[in-house]
């Protein structure tokens, strides 16, 4: 997998992703207005998009500079780039209309399904804690994908999983303190102007050195509402932050159990009623991928490892298989990270259906 270093300020890192982007600058014009173009241009559309990026504005000028230097770098209009930033937002809104709402028939109709996981203490063959992702999506991000090593000008040192021209983190990563995130898209109704979980992941990684303190955090920072936040750290520590606009929800390991399990979906009783099931595809069943995932963990105690989790992740038969691939939809699983926040190591396979060897890296 290619690797992207990055550092600075927000702008700095914005303008030097975008340039190590230069030379899929046509591939990224035509992604861009692909994704654009099937959501409807009309005045619901544009309250959404404008309400997001006035909020972005008062409490996301961060993430705005990180944007604003890939969009200068790359030679694309600003307000072309947040819209494509901001798709997935308006495609939730308007899949949660009712049917007398707005069209949806030309949206993605795609299972993008994910399935992340993190142990700790005596479930793992040798202590610590481990924080793993499948990551799925469309096929053709595979070229996008790279691994970024970030030093920010502020903050902790941290590497993750990134998509060219795209600002934020797009899987998992983990910081030099040992606090590890990954996330999980899910269809919600529970939806709001808000600080994307691709950018949360990166101010969690920048920021804080627990899961303790990305959870405080979480609670009172501004939420667009659409996915599952899963955090692990070097004391063992894990949550599921389940991320809604209004309303959150978090879990954490079961009594006498070290694991917790996330997906496409929401468990807490405040946001269970919050998302969307129907139309998950052939292999993107959420609920069958993580009742498999505490199934294969409920039995490993004492023996998850890195070794263990990576032919976990590549199982690819039967029902909630974790690795799977749809290419009628051309969407599937692109990549599998594993992290070690007691190691400051990531393994990380890049490649479709599980195909392809895990590579290693540390933090410096």
């Amino acid at each position: 997998m290619h690797v992207l270093k990055v550092e600075g300020t927000p702008y700095e890192m914005g303008r030097q992703h975008g340039a190590h982007a230069l030379g899929w600058r046509t591939s990224l014009l035509r992604k861009i207005h692909q994704r654009l173009q099937p959501l409807a241009q009309n005045a619901e559309v544009e309250t959404w998009f404008r309400e997001a990026v006035g909020l972005l504005q008062e409490a996301g000028r961060p993430f705005l500079e990180y944007a604003q230097g890939q969009a200068d770098e790359l030679e694309v209009p600003p307000d072309l780039f947040l819209r494509f930033c901001l798709a997935s937002y308006v495609e939730d809104r308007q899949k949660s209309m009712s049917p007398g709402g707005l069209r949806t028939s030309a949206l993605r109709d795609a299972a993008e399904g994910c399935t992340t996981w993190a142990a700790s203490g005596d479930w793992l063959e040798m202590g610590g804690t481990l924080l793993v992702k499948n990551r799925d999506q469309r096929l053709d991000q595979l070229g996008l994908q790279r691994l970024v090593y970030a030093r920010p000008a502020h903050g902790h040192v941290y590497v993750g999983l990134t998509t060219l021209g795209w600002p934020g983190l797009a899987s998992s990563g983990l910081n030099a303190a040992g606090l590890g995130v990954a996330d999980t898209h899910v269809r919600s109704t529970d939806l709001g102007p808000g600080l994307p979980r691709w950018w949360l992941m990166m101010v969690i990684l920048e920021q804080f050195s627990t899961v303790g303190e990305a959870v405080a955090y979480l609670q009172t920072a501004p939420r667009l509402g659409n996915g599952n936040l899963v955090l692990a750290d070097a004391t063992g520590a894990m949550a599921v932050f389940e991320e809604g606009h209004a309303q959150f929800g978090l879990r954490g390991p079961e009594e006498n159990e070290g694991y917790v399990v996330s997906t496409n979906h929401f468990v807490s009783d405040v946001l269970k009623d919050k998302c969307r099931l129907e139309g998950l595809g052939k292999k993107g069943d959420t609920l069958a991928r993580k009742a498999r995932m505490e199934a294969a963990l409920a039995e490993a105690k004492g023996r998850v490892s890195p070794a263990w989790a990576r032919a976990m992740m590549s199982s690819v038969d039967g029902l909630g298989a974790l690795c799977w691939q749809d290419l009628e939809r051309n969407v599937g699983t692109i990549s599998t990270a594993v992290l070690s926040p007691n190691r400051h190591t990531i393994w990380v396979r890049h490649g479709r259906l599980c195909h392809g060897r895990f590579q290693r890296f540390v933090l410096p």
